[in-house]
């Protein structure tokens, strides 16, 4: 849904600038209240799309920016492509490897899942700013005279900043490889300085941005960097010292535990001084999604999200194809010859790995390692295949040699004693290695039966990810399915609905609807909403969730004052789960986070037995939602059915008797911020609701971990 807010976001900074979208109030979304956008959205894409838009412009080349936002996630594909090419050099120094690392990440279904054109959301550029960064960092750490390109590894960390939320992974990610480096031995000043470039340079320009603000110095999940940072300022000014004074090595590790413990016991005093201030946060809800079951982090809101759900084991298999079965042996080998770049990738694998697993959206953050790994696969076998093609070159001299020799020898041959079993493997292997030497045919043969397998299994996965972009590639506003006797058909249901919601209401029209679909809202059909994809702001989601799970003339005597259209999603109607009813209970959940009177725990719908509770029936969603499609439910009072799409997958009400006073003080309310800055207010009608609410804090996680 996110791509659909992103390219007007973009068209603002264009036509205002980037110091002009910092600022930007948005008013046709969050109604009454609006959204701080500058505060709220990583605008490294609308930066990154207006640059690409001045530059063509400059250069005589212009293009819309409509289009260059379609194609902007095809082109940073390309872009992850040849630093995905660059790490795989760096960690196998195989051109081989490096070659086929390149082609499964052009392909890889887990990668083209976020890089299609026109799938304008924030990963489609993050993956690329993710990839960019690890190779500098890995690059940083060659030899001794590449630290300075720790800093083009702190501007790159700074650009992912600007795009995605994801770039906690990245600096955790580099956080713990250094501080894996120093335990396995490997410490140097050439990982101090590169590190110490990338920490100073990286979180000064994250701070710059509004959405991060003191986050890298506040949030606990990144406090790991910092004292990996500490750490390696106390480790070299130790090692410094010891070249100053010539310290033996008994008088540097003295030096070494006394240093350790001042800067421990400084730490401590400033941890115990910072922390009941406040000043450092916990986990975040989504960072203890990772570690925890995803409807156990203590945020309904969090739980509620689709993409925080764990992977299914099956969702590998489907998303990485090939890659799935070949990035063993890839992976083994790092363990061979270890260097700095390859233990990189042994903790890139784990870490994304686990990270996968957790969280469905995740799957693209395993993408390049997962490639990388399978290209040092496929490296290995082309290495070999290219040594035996060589061989077979001479292979005519070399069966008229062996067979000379065989001649003079007589054909003796020595005979294979019975010991253990390590000395007949032993005797077996040499046995393969003189019939590999002496027969042309048979190296020819495995050259070519070991070439045909690998095309076989190329052609299929080509195929694989073939049909994988095919269906990534279809507009996800108008499905393709299949009517009952296999015929295709356009499922347009939702652009039908959103495009009568732009042709049929006034352009005042507020609409009321779950924040899932607020940006589809606003940005195709062009009316206002409630809420939106942003989820910034949980006590107003809160109350939609009270006003939908609410029974009807309840949830009327709120969203008169709010709205003027409700939209509900009511797919099962027309064959597809995940609409509205399967929504509902997070809806509760949410709703019942900030007031108190919603018992969540009574308001659920068993579909496998068809029994409703008698909470969910009485609401107003299950009453939208089966109202004359189900014959049990009764007349609507307070609501006019005005839509419903072909399917019966989209359906639109028209609140009934709105109040006009409540919609007018929000009017002055929002054109006097418009005038003087900040957000709206609500209307004084519901000042009595607005009391009972209560701000939802993390004392109120535990109630929700249960």
């Amino acid at each position: 849904f996110d791509r659909w807010y992103t390219p007007g976001a973009s068209q603002y900074m264009v036509e205002h600038g980037y110091t002009a979208f910092t600022n930007w109030f948005d008013y046709e979304v969050w109604y009454p209240l609006g959204r701080h956008v500058g505060t709220t959205v990583y605008p490294g894409m609308m930066i990154t799309s207006s640059a690409i838009y001045y530059t063509l412009q400059a250069w005589g080349y212009p293009m819309s920016l409509n289009d260059i936002c379609v194609l902007v996630p095809a082109w940073f594909s390309v872009t992850a492509c040849l630093f995905t090419f660059l790490l795989a050099w760096e960690v196998y120094e195989s051109a081989n490897a490096a070659t086929a690392a390149t082609a499964l990440m052009s392909i890889l279904p887990a990668h083209l899942m976020r890089s299609v054109a026109g799938g304008y959301d924030n990963e489609s550029i993050a993956v690329t700013a993710i990839c960019a960064t690890f190779y500098f960092w890995v690059r940083s750490l060659r030899s001794s005279w590449s630290w300075p390109i720790g800093l083009v590894t702190g501007l790159s960390y700074v650009y992912m900043v600007a795009t995605w939320g994801g770039y906690v992974f990245v600096l955790n990610m580099i956080g713990v490889h250094a501080a894996a480096l120093v335990m396995l031995g490997r410490h140097n000043s050439t990982l101090h300085r590169a590190y110490t470039l990338f920490y100073v340079v990286g979180t000064t320009g994250a701070v710059q941005f509004p959405i991060v603000g003191w986050q890298p110095l506040q949030s606990m999940e990144q406090l790991g960097p910092l004292f990996v940072f500490l750490a390696l300022q106390l480790l070299e000014f130790s090692h410094t010292m010891k070249r100053r004074r010539n310290m033996s090595d008994r008088d540097f590790k003295e030096f070494l535990y006394k240093a350790s413990a001042v800067g421990v016991g400084v730490l401590a005093i400033i941890v115990t001084f910072v922390l009941p201030s406040g000043f450092i946060g916990p986990l975040s809800a989504r960072v203890r999604g990772l570690f925890v079951p995803h409807t156990r982090t203590g945020n309904p809101l969090v739980d509620s999200v689709a993409e925080h759900q764990a992977t299914p084991p099956e969702a590998y298999a489907r998303h990485f194809a090939l890659v799935f079965y070949t990035w063993l042996p890839g992976f083994v080998i790092c363990f061979r010859d270890k260097t700095d770049a390859k233990w990189f990738l042994i903790l890139y694998f784990l870490c994304a790995a686990y990270f996968s697993r957790k969280m469905t959206r995740l799957l693209l953050i395993l993408a390049e390692p997962a490639a990388i790994c399978a290209g040092g696969t496929f490296g290995l076998l082309l290495d070999v295949l290219e040594k035996f093609l060589i061989a077979c070159m001479y292979a005519e001299d070399e069966d008229k040699k062996n067979g000379a020799s065989k001649a003079a020898k007589g054909g003796k041959k020595k005979k294979a004693t019975s010991g253990d079993l390590t000395d007949q493997l032993k005797t077996l292997q040499d046995a393969f290695s003189q019939y590999w030497q002496a027969s042309s045919t048979f190296r020819n043969g495995t050259v070519v039966a070991l070439s045909l397998f690998t095309v076989h299994l190329l052609v299929n996965y080509w195929h694989t990810c073939w049909e994988t972009a095919g269906q990534l590639s279809h507009p996800q506003i108008v499905l393709k399915g299949q009517s009952r006797t296999g015929e295709p058909v356009l499922i347009d249901d939702f652009r039908e609905a959103y495009w009568w919601l732009r042709d049929n209401t006034r352009e005042d029209s507020r609409v009321l609807s779950w924040w899932d679909y607020g940006y589809q809202i606003n940005g195709v059909g062009n009316r206002t909403t409630l809420a939106d994809g942003n989820t910034w702001n949980h006590e107003h989601i809160a109350l939609l969730g009270k006003v939908l799970t609410s029974p009807e003339k309840e949830s009327w005597e709120i969203a008169r004052h709010l709205a003027d259209y409700v939209l509900v999603w009511t797919t099962r109607w027309g064959g597809m789960s995940g609409d509205d009813i399967a929504k509902s209970p997070h809806m509760a959940r949410i709703g019942s986070s900030v007031y108190e009177d919603i018992d969540f725990r009574n308001y659920w719908y068993d579909e496998r037995r068809s029994e409703v509770s008698s909470m969910m029936e009485k609401s107003l969603l299950w009453r939208l939602h089966h109202y004359r499609l189900d014959p049990k439910v009764p007349t609507l009072t307070h609501y006019k059915e005005v839509f419903t799409s072909k399917h019966n997958m989209v359906r639109i009400y028209k609140v009934q008797n709105r109040s006009r006073e409540s919609k007018e003080f929000c009017a002055r309310a929002l054109a006097w911020a418009r005038e003087h800055g900040g957000g709206g207010k609500y209307p004084p009608a519901l000042d009595w609701l607005i009391k009972q609410r209560k701000d939802f804090t993390r004392k109120k996680e535990g109630k929700y971990m249960l």
